[in-house]
């Protein structure tokens, strides 16, 4: 019984000492955070020119799915890679509704397959222009009130299309 016993080793916590030697001291110097934050800005402005682009892509994609319905699906998944870099990258540089309403977007695509129909692709024109009414607003955060309404519309929207509204039910 004793060779089943659980023996816990704690192992030594060394990088005070390592710190030390290396000659690393445990101040932050004034200078390094002051050129962080002047990066952080510069990425910001970077992000909204690159944003920028990736709405034209978008924008060009759904115009290219409505006028291919042949190769729509093709289109569509397209679409759906731009959607995936915007909605990762909003949050990052302090706009999280353009990531909520590019989340809201790939899971209505990932919920309705590659081949939209043109219902479906207008619920992908809304979502594309309320990204655009964001960046171009500059609504940074959560958007407040009017971002909250953006949101609740997008998914009455993507409910309607689906056909879950009372009016569709009747």
């Amino acid at each position: 019984m004793a060779e089943n016993e659980v023996k816990f080793i704690t192992p030594p916590n060394n990088l005070r000492q390592k710190q030390k030697l290396a000659g690393v001291t445990g101040t932050i110097d004034a200078g390094w955070m002051d050129a962080a934050e002047r990066s952080m800005l510069t990425a910001k402005f970077d992000y909204l020119t690159a944003v920028q682009e990736d709405l034209v892509r978008l924008t060009a994609a759904y115009e290219t799915a409505l006028k291919d319905p042949a190769n729509r699906a093709e289109h569509v998944r397209a679409l759906y890679t731009e959607v995936q870099g915007v909605k990762g990258q909003g949050a990052s540089f302090g706009y999280p509704l353009v990531s909520t309403v590019g989340a809201q977007l790939a899971r209505f695509i990932e919920d309705s397959g590659d081949d939209l129909t043109n219902p479906q692709l207008e619920v992908v024109k809304v979502h594309v222009e309320a990204i655009r009414l964001i960046i171009t607003q500059k609504m940074e955060g959560d958007g407040g009130p009017i971002g909250q309404k953006v949101v609740a519309g997008l998914g009455a929207v993507i409910k309607k299309v689906a056909g879950d509204t009372p009016a569709a039910q009747a």
